[in-house]
């Protein structure tokens, strides 16, 4: 039998909750939809959904989105998140981003961008397995173990990475001294429905945890107007 993926909705507003599912509905999917935290929190617990989209303002809860992610994540740290909400603060934005978010997506939002949106989304998640012949890169003095998903550099190895920062970085690593396009970037990791300043947010994220270990780490190029290359 055919798996069918689980979607769960975190969403306060009954009208925007209800208008997600019936879109979710034309899909071949199950749905999980919760009003506040506490009522997702308990069901998630125990069951891990392929995909959560949240709101981040639940209630009087200026937070709550965050911080159920925050909770959830440690469940699974693998978790697919896509944060739909009101608040588009650039800060927001990139704090979402930073704690391992796939996307972040500012209300309102069409319909039919809602579930391309999804669409996209469930298959990176499908296809985020490494599946290409090696399953380790070594480029230079970076190392790359596929299954695992570790990452050294100069043989120490850096924080966690987000599933989109591996593979951008995996991407990257794969064409050294090429340069990859914003367009090349967003295919390799949303199925091409990101931004190019959702795009230079991860980027930044995966110099900082180099940076984190080696102060002098240039390897990542910017080229402005095209994209990013890496350098060996």
């Amino acid at each position: 039998m055919t798996h069918q993926p689980c979607i769960a909705i975190v969403e306060d507003d009954d009208d925007q909750r209800q208008n997600y599912v019936r879109a979710l509905a034309r899909m071949p999917v199950q749905v999980l939809a919760f009003a506040d935290q506490p009522s997702a929190m308990q069901a998630l617990a125990n069951q891990r959904p392929d995909l959560l989209i949240l709101d981040i303002i639940l209630g009087q809860e200026y937070d709550a989105g965050f911080n159920l992610y925050s909770q959830l994540s440690r469940l699974y740290p693998d978790l697919p998140v896509l944060f739909l909400t009101e608040r588009v603060a650039e800060i927001d934005q990139v704090s979402g981003l930073r704690m391992g978010a796939w996307d972040y997506q500012p209300k309102p939002i069409t319909i039919d961008y809602f579930v391309a949106k999804v669409e996209s989304l469930l298959r990176l998640a499908r296809n985020s397995s490494p599946t290409l012949e090696t399953r380790e890169i070594i480029c230079g003095k970076l190392s790359m173990d596929l299954d695992r998903r570790h990452i050294s550099w100069r043989q120490q190895p850096l924080a966690e990475f987000t599933m989109t920062e591996f593979t951008m970085l995996e991407y990257l690593a794969r064409r050294p001294g090429q340069v990859q396009s914003y367009q090349q970037l967003g295919q390799a990791t949303f199925g091409g429905c990101v931004e190019n300043n959702t795009i230079s947010t991860h980027i930044s994220n995966i110099k900082r945890k180099f940076k984190a270990v080696d102060a002098d780490f240039n390897n990542i190029i910017s080229e402005y107007g095209q994209g990013y290359r890496w350098r060996n």
